[in-house]
C-alpha cells in the first residue's frame, strides 16, 4: 500500500497519468512453467499436507480476468485511480467445500485449527468499476477448475484424480 501510495504521488507530480489495478490471489489456467505463489496457496490443501485450515478469508479472481481487466483499463482513456479486480471472498471453509464439491479424491481438510472463535465472515469490497467498463469475472467454481486441471498437467498434482463433473 506504501508502495502505491508513493508511485501515485510521484506520477502526479510528474504529470503521469497512472492507474493501479489491484488483484488478490489470482486462481484458473497457469500459463508459466513453474508453479507460482497463488498455487501454492491452493497445493498444501490438495495434496493432504495441510490437515486443517485457518480461520481465514482471502479474496480472488481468475488470471483471465486480470488480463482482461488491464487491457480494459489501457483501452479506456476515461480510466482513472484505483481498481478493484476481485471475483470473489471467500471464507477459507467455502473455498474448501468448492474443491471437494470439484476434486472429492483429493485429501482437503474439513477441519478448522481454531474453533473455538467463530468463522470470520468474508469482507465486502466493490469491483463495480470494472464491472462497469465490461468486465464479466469467471466464475470462482470455473477458475478453481480450470487451476486444479493446469496443476495437474504440470505435474504438480496427481493426474489419477479426475473431477466429478466437467464445468
Amino acid at each position: 500500500m506504501v508502495a502505491e501510495i508513493t508511485a501515485v504521488e510521484q506520477a502526479s507530480k510528474r504529470g503521469i497519468h497512472l492507474l493501479v489495478l489491484v488483484p488478490p490471489v489470482t486462481t484458473g489456467q497457469m500459463l508459466q512453467p513453474t508453479t507460482n505463489l497463488s498455487s501454492h496457496h491452493f497445493i498444501h490443501y490438495l495434496n493432504g499436507t495441510k490437515k486443517d485450515f485457518p480461520n481465514a478469508v482471502a479474496a480472488y479472481v481468475d488470471v483471465r480476468d486480470v488480463a482482461r481487466a488491464h487491457a480494459l483499463v489501457y483501452e479506456n482513456p476515461e480510466a482513472n485511480g484505483r481498481y478493484l479486480c476481485v471475483s470473489a471472498v471467500l471464507h477459507r471453509s467455502e473455498l474448501l467445500r468448492l474443491l471437494r464439491e470439484l476434486f472429492p479424491q483429493y485429501p482437503i481438510p474439513t477441519k478448522c485449527d481454531n474453533k473455538s472463535r467463530p468463522l470470520i465472515k468474508p469482507y465486502k469490497f466493490s469491483n463495480k468499476r470494472l464491472r462497469d467498463l465490461g468486465l464479466k469475472f469467471t466464475p470462482i467454481k470455473e477458475s478453481l477448475y480450470n487451476m486444479i486441471l493446469s496443476l495437474q498437467e504440470k505435474g504438480d498434482l496427481p493426474t489419477t484424480v479426475v473431477p466429478r463433473a466437467s464445468l
